[in-house]
């Protein structure tokens, strides 16, 4: 969304640094998503909304054929700069203009879904260049735990957890920490908004995983050794 905001691009060489650094919510998508995908080597895989490459370098670690792309051309420079030969292509999720039809085997979109301001066109654009019987297995930001005014609080009883003021309010919305990687927005949407827009797009679920913490991310973000900070799942295309 172009409100005159942070974007992507705007904080693409912070964003990379932060990742490469230590980052308990990368490290926790990550192994999430590699654990929900089918076995990859030798498969044709997208990795939709890529950013700095993180999982497309993993996909490719793992012997997938894989290409990354991303809206943001800073973000790609990033994640060419890691010297990987993995090919990076600038292109919007919403379209996937540069891909063609039924010529992949899976396709991942790792923390980014929420980013892209039309749900069911991306959705819509990810069935069509998966072969039939192909998968679509995705992280987002956990909808009942990261939203508009969405933040840590500790209970009466000392307990760590979650203040969820807004669920039902879907917008658009950004993080006020100017350190904080939200600052560059994200759509909020209820989980069965996401749930309806997968099965109007012609995708059957297969599994749905709500991680617990990794170690360094309870240690960095203590409430998410409560609450999952990520919800994640994978989807066949009939």
């Amino acid at each position: 969304m172009d409100d005159g905001g942070t974007t992507w691009s705007d904080i693409a060489g912070w964003y990379d640094e932060l990742v490469e650094r230590g980052s308990g919510p990368h490290e926790t998508a990550l192994a999430t998503l590699l654990a929900l995908v089918p076995p990859v080597e030798g498969r044709a895989v997208l990795d939709v909304g890529c950013g700095t490459g993180l999982a497309t370098r993993a996909l490719a670690a793992a012997g997938a054929t894989v290409t990354g792309t991303d809206a943001s051309p800073a973000m790609l420079d990033r994640a060419r700069a890691h010297g990987a030969t993995t090919p990076y292509v600038l292109d919007d999720a919403r379209t996937l203009a540069a891909f063609g039809t039924a010529t992949v085997d899976g396709v991942t979109c790792q923390l980014a879904l929420m980013d892209i301001p039309d749900l069911d066109a991306a959705l819509a654009s990810i069935h069509r260049v998966l072969r039939p019987g192909g998968w679509f297995a995705f992280v987002i930001a956990h909808p009942c735990f990261l939203g508009p005014g969405a933040g840590p609080t500790t209970l009466a009883d000392g307990r760590r957890a979650v203040a969820v003021p807004a669920y039902l309010d879907e917008r658009f919305w950004r993080s006020a920490n100017p350190q904080g990687v939200r600052r560059a927005g994200q759509h909020h949407r209820t989980l069965a908004t996401y749930l309806n827009a997968l099965v109007a797009a012609g995708f059957a679920l297969e599994e749905v995983v709500e991680p617990r913490a990794s170690a360094l991310l309870a240690e960095q973000q203590p409430v998410y050794a409560e609450v999952s900070i990520v919800l994640a799942a994978r989807v066949r295309r009939a």
